[in-house]
């Protein structure tokens, strides 16, 4: 897996039986393998737009490359042979994500699976959010079925949160089914903050969210940020670089700045701007009347102090927990997810739910590319 922070590449190698609510999972290990700077600056690239075709085809076949190379990285790391590996799922990399275009959505993940493939001899299911897309979906949020499976309890009202670039949400209502499921993006996760700490102190990320603990919210900057049109739209929807990328996130910081702002207060609106959004449309588009009483977080803002500060101010009796607690590693979730995904494609299981995405019926998820005999 890598995600909308584009920081690196997640492996998670692990045992997987059964599908569906039978579904079971062993995490084997776990290891990240950082892009390096050149690679990064090329999908920024890619994901504003601005890649000529051409330079976007070879930006693919290399990424192949590296995520092959990552894959057996991590199977160093972890001490397994690379000859075991049954299937890799692999997500690929976003690079433009349109799911409302008329007539047809789009969605466009750059994988290189043939090459992951062909380096390791193993199969490899990819592509996974166009099906849901050609069904009338927004082919995204995906981990949500994940969610259901991993994560629903009998007891408890729950809220699976994921802080990656983008934020999204899963509500489980306890004994949940899997019509009853609702998701979606609720706006930035870290993704404004990281361009705004590009643009401000020359750092990839407010680590530990330091910064933004030094900084006061600026209440009327943050209400006109608030009225983003995205905030008021019912799920389901989906946001990416498309409308809280990097240029967006240079952009409002040098705005704040112009309006006389120290560095630290944008970073630390921003961050109370993910912390809001989230609760906000929790609130309004998911668990409505119901209280939300345990709220699950993974992914890179989950190491932001200062926003899980923020969090727990805006749902006040509220459990915030680590998915760790629940016996998915924070940094290895998403992969894990995907790995599952990859296992109801192969299993002909539809992993798509129609109350998260919009799309007309469910739908098996991943293409397969198969290694020659």
């Amino acid at each position: 897996m890598s995600g909308t922070s584009l920081d690196a590449v997640d492996v998670a190698l692990i045992r997987i039986g059964g599908t569906g609510d039978a579904l079971h999972h062993q995490l084997v290990g776990f290891h990240a393998v950082p892009f390096d700077a050149g690679m990064r600056v090329r999908l920024l690239d890619a994901s504003a737009g601005t890649m000529p075709a051409r330079d976007l085809f070879e930006l693919e076949a290399d990424l192949g490359a590296c995520y092959a190379g990552a894959i057996l990285n991590a199977c160093d790391a972890c001490d397994v042979a690379a000859a075991d590996l049954d299937a890799i799922g692999l997500h690929g990399q976003t690079v433009y994500h349109a799911p409302r275009r008329a007539p047809n959505g789009v969605t466009v993940q750059l994988a290189g699976a043939a090459i992951v493939c062909e380096q390791l001899g193993v199969l490899v299911v990819h592509d996974f959010r166009t099906a849901d897309v050609a069904a009338g979906g927004e082919g995204a949020p995906l981990v949500p079925y994940c969610d259901y499976v991993l994560l629903r309890s009998p007891h408890a009202n729950r809220v699976a949160l994921n802080i990656g670039g983008i934020a999204n949400v899963t509500w489980l209502p306890r004994d949940v089914s899997p019509e009853q499921v609702i998701a979606f993006d609720t706006g930035p996760g870290n993704m404004l903050i990281d361009a705004a700490m590009r643009e401000l102190y020359d750092r990839d990320m407010d680590r530990d969210g330091g910064i933004a603990a030094m900084g006061t919210v600026h209440e009327e900057w943050l209400a006109t940020l608030l009225q983003d049109e995205y905030y008021a739209w019912p799920p389901p929807k989906s946001a990416g670089r498309e409308r809280f990328g990097e240029e967006v996130g240079r952009r409002l910081a040098r705005e704040a700045i112009g309006r006389g702002m120290r560095p630290q207060d944008v970073i630390a609106t921003l961050a109370r701007l993910t912390a809001r959004t989230i609760a906000q449309s929790v609130r309004r588009f998911a668990a409505g009347e119901e209280p939300v009483e345990e709220m699950i977080v993974g992914g890179g803002g989950l190491r932001n102090a200062a926003m899980m500060r923020m969090l727990a101010e805006e749902l006040p009796g509220c459990t915030i927990l680590d998915v760790g607690e629940c016996g998915l590693p924070a940094d290895a979730k998403e992969a894990i997810c995907f790995a599952i995904l990859a296992n109801e494609t192969l299993m002909e299981t539809p992993a798509n739910l129609p109350s998260v995405t919009g799309a007309r019926r469910r739908v098996i998820c991943g293409a397969i590319r198969l290694p020659s005999a």
